[in-house]
């Protein structure tokens, strides 16, 4: 949950709008890359709507709930690049501890418009690889994992989608734009991996492993 600093709210004579960007959002419209596109984990996460030369002169403090169990300075507060597709570190961007009453926030300054999400890098890297089987080609594709925050995405013409995590969930969920030998696009939208791929619970604990995924079960 994030808010605008009540200190600046008076402080503005225009108020910018500050508004929730939550996962169900970031999991259509977004990703969860860094500027390396390794994936992180969503936190929490907003978007700002105000004249740019305003908020450089006079930037909105917003504060986010401490996260149980998580350290402050475990956590990046990072923009998105909306030509690259990814989120980036920004100047100004470190996290302090506020006070507001009896209330303890984590605050930032912002001073230009854009989407921002609170980050945590994921600690344990690696691959696993999807091998879509078929005769199919994906033309783009999502994978979504919410227990772990993470959406991944690619927009290569291939039958091997590269997932940047070492394991990943059969209750995570995939869509695909895809083709077969010139056919019409067939779009699959969030699909429970564990429906799709062959022998997925044969092995649910297993790492940086390579797994077909047949959608012949879906017809």
């Amino acid at each position: 949950m994030c808010l605008p600093g009540p200190s600046q709210m008076i402080a503005q004579h225009v108020m910018p709008s500050v508004n929730e960007l939550t996962f169900d959002v970031m999991a259509v419209r977004f990703n969860t890359y860094n500027d390396e596109r390794e994936p992180m984990s969503y936190l929490s996460a907003l978007t700002v709507e105000g004249e740019s030369e305003m908020l450089e002169k006079n930037p909105i403090e917003v504060m986010f709930n401490p996260i149980a169990k998580l350290d402050r300075g475990d956590c990046l507060l990072m923009r998105w690049d909306p030509v690259l597709r990814v989120w980036m570190k920004f100047a100004g961007n470190h996290l302090r501890t506020t006070y507001e009453g009896t209330r303890t926030y984590w605050s930032a300054k912002i001073d230009a418009p854009g989407h921002y999400a609170l980050m945590k890098e994921i600690d344990k890297q690696g691959t696993t690889v999807l091998t879509i089987q078929g005769g199919y080609a994906a033309d783009e594709w999502r994978y979504v994992q919410h227990n772990l925050g993470v959406v991944c995405e690619g927009f290569s013409n291939t039958r091997i989608l590269t997932i940047p995590l070492m394991d990943v969930s059969p209750l995570s969920e995939i869509s695909l734009s895809m083709r077969k030998n010139g056919e019409p696009v067939n779009k699959v939208s969030n699909v429970l991996l564990g429906t799709v791929v062959k022998d997925f619970w044969k092995a649910p604990d297993a790492t940086n492993r390579t797994y077909e995924i047949s959608f012949v079960s879906l017809k």
